[in-house]
């Protein structure tokens, strides 16, 4: 799809549930947002209630064409998803650890997150491997896409970046190596208050 003022492109974001929670309502404001003047589409990882509040916005701002869920894919599938957006969203009002974040990071996507709980720990500090904006805020979020968007050297950027920090921060060795050195400290700090 095409780069620069109007371009296009897949937005991804997985949700666990269609909760007001997840955020997707706002998501699909702002894809509605972007809509005037971005080809742009949104894959949903997940389902949604029927009479949910995504559905309900997306009947509203008629987006049948422009959003769909997908759900029961396999974890390669999920990384063939990833892999073919343009940019990947975690919309959350708050949210904890947050593994779909880290999937995307992992998958080299420039990601869109809000500050909500602890996503800023997660994916780091803004524009260093993700865009952040408020919580509950469809323009802020539609802003922060819409950008991705239309620069495709801040994207490369973003998603490298990101794919470094999953790397570094976020495999099954680091995260052993890192609860292995938390128990350590644990004992120290154990046996030193002991004495």
């Amino acid at each position: 799809m095409a780069d620069g003022a109007g371009g296009g492109g897949r937005v991804v974001a997985v949700a666990s549930a269609d909760v007001p929670l997840k955020g997707l309502p706002e998501l699909i404001e702002a894809v509605a947002k972007l809509r005037a003047d971005h080809d742009v589409e949104l894959v949903v990882v997940g389902s949604a209630r029927p009479d949910g509040a995504a559905a309900k916005a997306i009947t509203r701002l008629g987006l049948e064409d422009a959003v769909r869920f997908v759900s029961g894919i396999s974890d390669g599938e999920l990384a063939d998803l990833f892999r073919s957006a343009t940019v990947a969203a975690v919309p959350s009002r708050y949210e904890g650890f947050s593994l779909p974040a880290v999937e995307a990071m992992a998958c080299g996507v420039p990601l869109v997150v809000t500050t909500a709980g602890a996503l800023p720990e997660v994916a780091g500090p803004d524009g260093l491997a993700s865009l952040h904006v408020p919580p509950g805020d469809p323009g802020a979020l539609a802003a922060a896409i819409g950008r991705l968007l239309d620069d495709e050297a801040l994207r490369r950027r973003l998603g490298a970046e990101g794919r470094r920090r999953a790397v570094e921060h976020f495999t099954w060795r680091r995260t052993a190596i890192r609860t292995a050195e938390w128990y350590a400290d644990a004992i120290a700090a154990h046996r030193r208050a002991r004495t």
